[in-house]
């Protein structure tokens, strides 16, 4: 199974981090491939220092995280995310890795679901697919 996480899933782990850190734990304990991008990556330290002040350093050390635990994809596609076009790059990463879930709590990924052969689920909803995986 292929999972790309978008930022605000990187997000949640680093500062409510029970459900977020279970869910990626489970996903790696069940061998599923996880994706990533540098867009990914950047947008979840800007989100960490600029908007909830938390230090350069901890955003590094997040971003470091993310990226031993990921495989690091870059490209684009023509996928738009017409209600908010900053989600566009993760819906086109997600697409360009063959991701089979994106994962994401952001609605206007999940009122794109299902977006060509990409599945887009909640965390909930995908916590509930580790569940009935075996894998919680």
């Amino acid at each position: 199974m292929r999972i790309f996480f978008d930022a605000n899933v990187y997000v949640s782990e680093a500062i409510l981090g029970r459900t977020a850190r279970q869910i990626i734990k489970a996903t790696i304990r069940g061998r599923w491939r996880i994706y990533t991008s540098t867009y990914v990556v950047g947008e979840t330290s800007h989100v960490l220092v600029d908007d909830l002040g938390f230090s350069r350093r901890y955003a590094t050390l997040t971003a470091r995280r993310i990226l031993r635990r990921s495989i690091l994809i870059e490209g684009q596609s023509k996928a738009q995310v017409p209600e908010d076009p900053k989600d566009s790059p993760i819906l086109q990463a997600a697409l360009l890795c063959g991701a089979d879930y994106l994962i994401s709590n952001d609605k206007h990924l999940l009122i794109l679901d299902p977006f060509e052969s990409l599945r887009i689920i909640s965390m909930n909803a995908y916590r509930q697919l580790l569940f009935e995986h075996g894998l919680l």
